[in-house]
């Protein structure tokens, strides 16, 4: 129109607006559902990219509303309640910045930068500094800066890590934000305000503490803490080495390969693996010479193919010969396969494998005696039998891997003498900065995306699509059991996501603006533009990355 005005549609509903406008400004029109106080709009969803309400509009633009209240919402929540946090600890400890290091027990493990350990007392005045701040209802501004700009302002800060990530944010393209008052400066999207957020709860855990959030999709109510030590001991680990070796974050990361010191990195970390693998082939010789039974599960894309095959050329090497045996070819027939919600057949679900006779076979096979080992025909849904008979030399290791390994009737009536159960998946978090932390999950979902259109024949939109369904399961099938592992192998590698971004990268940039997965995608990406490419011909055959990549030196 020639008066300036123009039009968008907003949840279906065409509405003009003078060009520019913010979007808070036009959900201002009577009419529209803001959600008051009690659930209002945080994000907007323009074109399929989620953005701020500060976001300008200029025509033809298509929005979606995201209210506090949508599941959706909650990775804006935590980011903002993350950034609380760290305002919080810059008022009350300014020399010791705060570290939001991993995903643990419901929440985010946190500490500070410093050697002595967080008290009691000093955690209930953070809790109340953070809760003054979200009652001053803080104006959150999203902000684009430029790299020096950016450098500049980090100046000062304290923050030398996230000086180092700043130094490959693409000119003008990532998204800050910072609050009134604070010298502190947060990537991301974040809520309009602190006022926002809700529901939140500080537990002490040795040498930190635990921040936990609002539930998805209930911001009025705590996540419930959830104690794994044995989780929380792998995690530290990892966290202690990648200090020591100077990749406790992304920039750190950056610099080593700008530095071109990439293969002695990547050295460096399959060593680490390896030096893993031996450790876990020692406690198998070590079990029960009657008979010894290796069960291993972890989540999706964590490798645990890989690590079976490592796990048994270390052990021939020790002079044992290890069997490997698929849970896969003890599913019932497909007709009495049961079915989830949608009416599709469920194959995740215990009750979807011979049970009794997978658990009489690894007797069996531990005894030494013969066995018609079960077969699946994956075609035709038909449940049997192998025409050949298997018999298991004394002490040769059963290698075992599957989803419900870890589950208490797998293998319940063998000797808890004979049996390791190793708990598999990448736990490796590379933190773009002290406070913007990454999910260990994102680490598996690069690897699905490439390893899925490597060898499967599906898009990064089909992937990012089945990726929720994937995630339930998990949660169903595998975390409940991961405190029953004997041990924990970190599968994740300090320099992979800068070898998957070449496969991952075009991938993700092909998904259309019209598709669901479109603002995920893009999100993805914005996250590895920040990763300096790595030469996957540096990468060795026997790399558990190779099994997501190609050009393995195991056979799949």
């Amino acid at each position: 129109m020639d008066d300036g005005t123009v039009g968008v549609t907003i949840e279906g509903r065409k509405v003009f607006t003078i060009s520019g406008s913010p979007l808070s400004e036009v959900l201002a029109n009577p009419g529209l559902d803001s959600g008051g106080r009690m659930d209002p709009v945080v994000i907007g969803v323009v074109n399929g990219q989620r953005t701020s309400l500060n976001e300008p509009l200029w025509g033809d633009e298509t929005i979606g509303l995201m209210h506090l209240s949508h599941p959706k919402s909650q990775s804006t929540i935590v980011r903002t309640l993350c950034s609380v946090l760290a305002i919080a600890c810059d008022d009350m400890f300014p020399a010791h910045p705060v570290i939001i290091d991993y995903s643990y027990g419901g929440g985010m493990f946190c500490r500070l930068r410093r050697d002595t350990r967080v008290t009691a007392a000093e955690l209930s005045g953070l809790e109340d500094r953070m809760r003054a701040l979200i009652a001053e209802d803080r104006p959150l501004i999203p902000r684009i800066y430029g790299q020096r700009t950016l450098i500049r302002l980090l100046r000062g800060t304290g923050r030398e890590y996230s000086k180092l990530a700043a130094r490959h944010v693409m000119p003008g393209s990532a998204v800050f934000c910072q609050a009134a008052d604070s010298r502190l400066i947060f990537q991301g999207l974040h809520l309009p305000s602190t006022g926002l957020l809700r529901a939140f709860e500080l537990r002490r855990e040795p040498p930190g503490f635990v921040l936990l959030p609002g539930v998805a999709g209930r911001p009025d109510e705590t996540t419930g803490f959830v104690p794994q030590p044995k989780l929380f001991e792998t995690m530290q680990a990892y966290s202690g080495w990648t200090a020591d070796q100077g990749l406790a974050d992304l920039g750190s990361i950056n610099q080593i390969v700008e530095l071109g010191h990439t293969k002695e990195l990547i050295r460096i970390c399959e060593a680490r693996h390896d030096q893993a693998v031996v450790d876990i082939a020692r406690r198998v010789a070590d079990l029960s010479a009657d008979g010894r039974l290796v069960l291993i599960a972890g989540p999706s894309s964590s490798g645990k193919t890989t690590f079976a095959k490592r796990l048994a050329l270390h052990l021939r090497v020790m002079g044992l010969r290890p069997f490997a045996l698929s849970m896969d070819e003890y599913f019932v027939d497909r007709n009495q396969t049961p079915k989830d919600e949608g009416g599709n057949y469920d194959y995740e679900t215990l009750e979807a494998l011979r049970l009794d006779l997978l658990n009489e076979h690894l007797g069996e096979l531990l005894a030494g005696r013969e066995v018609r080992l079960a077969s699946y025909d994956f075609g035709s849904g038909a449940a049997g039998l192998r025409s050949d008979v298997t018999r298991l030399h004394p002490g040769e290791p059963l290698i075992v891997e599957g989803i419900h390994a870890l589950n208490p009737r797998i293998g319940e009536l063998i000797d808890r003498r004979q049996c390791l159960r190793v708990y598999v998946s990448a736990l490796c978090h590379t933190n773009i900065d002290d406070i913007t932390y990454m999910p260990t999950r994102l680490t598996r979902l690069y690897r699905r995306i490439v390893r899925d259109a490597q060898f499967r024949g599906y898009s990064a939109a089909q992937t990012l699509q089945r990726w929720r369904s994937v995630r339930e399961g998990e949660h169903k099938h595998i975390f409940p059991y991961q405190q029953n592992a004997d041990v924990f192998f970190n599968t994740g590698l300090a320099y992979e996501l800068g070898v998957l971004k070449m496969w991952a990268e075009p991938r993700l940039a092909a998904v259309p603006p019209e598709d669901p997965a479109y603002g995920r995608a893009r999100t993805l990406l914005d996250f590895l533009s920040l990763h300096l490419p790595v030469d996957a011909r540096l990468v060795p055959p026997t790399s558990l990355l190779r099994e997501f990549i190609g050009d393995s030196g195991f056979g799949y």
